[in-house]
């Protein structure tokens, strides 16, 4: 079982050390190449853009041009005259032709035409914010996933550490009890703490594996993809004044922009269901040729041609109530936004509140953690120490190793929890 444990250690050790490294910019440079939840936004907001120029639809001319032609077959006929003499009209066969363009121009429709253009400006607008969202949540998912990960190649360092030490103290404990200098329940207890944090590591390497599976995912790789990170240097999370950063995410934050983007479509829809109760007025235009023959109709355009111009103005008296029902609901709808933009900016002051009390507690756990592993360290040391002069139990000393490296995993917890509360922040502010 031991054998099987270290060769399982030795596999997982030698492809975590193939593995590329990455930095949390190279990690981001690959989500926004790779992640398909960014690709899709790209395309909808592409979607939108080229739906702006149909929006236009509603002013711009309407213009067609027609091309005709028929035959007609009539059987023979006969009748009889007021003499009464029998007539007979033989069968025949004609043709006709016809070619013209007409016109179409819509001149007034309440403000329709340019609420429809104002509208369609605007939900691009609020694509392109949702867009920017998903890219926020993917960089905030994978710097996440990122942190993880530095996360749990850290905590594997500390138990790697505390196996070596557990080992060291076996063999030490070994040894003393040999020449008689310690009872066997000490090489018990040693030989129980090595297996324990070799089985620690064993769990930790599994985790490792699992965070770098979470991170290729984020990133829109296979999660078998193999990777390994870095970091060149931690850097705290900085001080942030609560009034600062609320009205910075009422600028900023996506969220928050998107209801606002969509209050204002709400109001133009109302604006285009009161649009019904104006008349309408439109123009048109049109001019045509005919003839028996096909090139009578480019020939001789002094003869065969025919125009119409005409002027309409329009106006629903009735229809059901349904002009003031649309009406109502879209105001109704309209006015709804303001609730819920009034929920919004208390959820983004409350979020924010949190994570920057969250994030002065992690600043003043690290350098309390800090300190406690200068302390754990000593105790270890002097543990070691008084025990190889027999003035201390095996007790004390594998007592003082876990002291330290619990110190040393609250320390690794604390320094990329608060990293990734500080993403979290920077999420709810709109500045990721």
């Amino acid at each position: 079982m031991r054998k099987l444990c270290l060769i399982l250690i030795m596999i997982i050790s030698t492809a975590v050390l193939a593995a590329d490294k990455l930095s949390l910019q190279e990690c981001i440079d690959l989500a926004m190449e790779k992640n398909l939840d960014i690709a899709i936004s790209q395309k909808e907001v592409q979607a939108y853009q080229s739906g702006i120029l149909a929006s236009y639809s509603g002013i711009l001319p309407n213009l067609s041009a027609n091309v005709s032609s028929s035959i007609g077959s009539y059987a023979p006929n006969e009748y009889y005259d007021e003499s009464g003499q029998k007539l007979t009209i033989p069968s025949q066969t004609t043709e006709s032709y016809a070619a013209g363009v007409s016109y179409y121009q819509n001149i007034y429709d309440g403000g329709k035409w340019w609420n429809y253009i104002r509208r369609s400006k605007n939900q691009l607008n609020n694509v392109i914010i949702n867009s920017d969202y998903t890219r926020q949540m993917v960089l905030s998912n994978v710097t996440e996933k990122y942190y993880n990960v530095l996360k749990a190649q850290e905590l594997l360092k500390v138990y790697e550490k505390s196996l070596e030490n557990s080992r060291e103290q076996l063999g030490k404990t070994r040894e003393m009890h040999k020449i008689g200098q310690v009872a066997k329940k000490d090489l018990f207890k040693a030989q129980v703490r090595e297996g324990n944090d070799r089985l620690a590591v064993i769990q930790q390497k599994s985790i490792l594996k699992s965070t770098i599976a979470q991170l290729n995912v984020a990133i829109g790789q296979t999660p078998e993809t193999n990777i390994s990170v870095y970091e060149k240097d931690y850097h705290s999370p900085e001080i942030v004044i609560l009034e600062n950063a609320v009205e910075t995410a009422l600028k900023n934050n996506k969220t928050y922009n998107s209801l606002k983007l969509q209050q204002n479509t709400a109001l133009i829809n109302y604006k285009i269901a009161k649009a019904d109760f104006y008349p309408a007025l439109s123009s048109s235009f049109s001019y045509n040729r005919n003839g028996t023959r096909f090139d009578d109709i480019y020939n001789n355009f002094d003869r065969s041609w025919t125009t119409y111009l005409s002027f309409r103005i329009s106006y629903p008296i009735f229809n059901g109530f349904q002009r003031r029902t649309n009406i109502q609901q879209q105001q109704l709808n309209y006015k709804s936004f303001d609730d819920q933009i009034e929920k919004q900016r208390i959820d983004i002051e409350n979020q924010i509140q949190g994570l920057i009390l969250e994030l002065d507690t992690y600043r003043e756990m690290i350098t309390i953690n800090e300190l406690n592993i200068e302390s754990a360290q000593e105790d270890l040391r002097l543990a070691q120490e008084m025990y190889r002069l027999a003035s201390a139990t095996l007790l004390e000393v594998l007592d003082a190793q876990v002291t330290l490296t619990t110190a040393q995993q609250q320390l690794i917890n604390t320094m990329y929890d608060a990293k990734i509360a500080e993403i979290k922040l920077a999420v709810a502010m709109g500045t990721l």
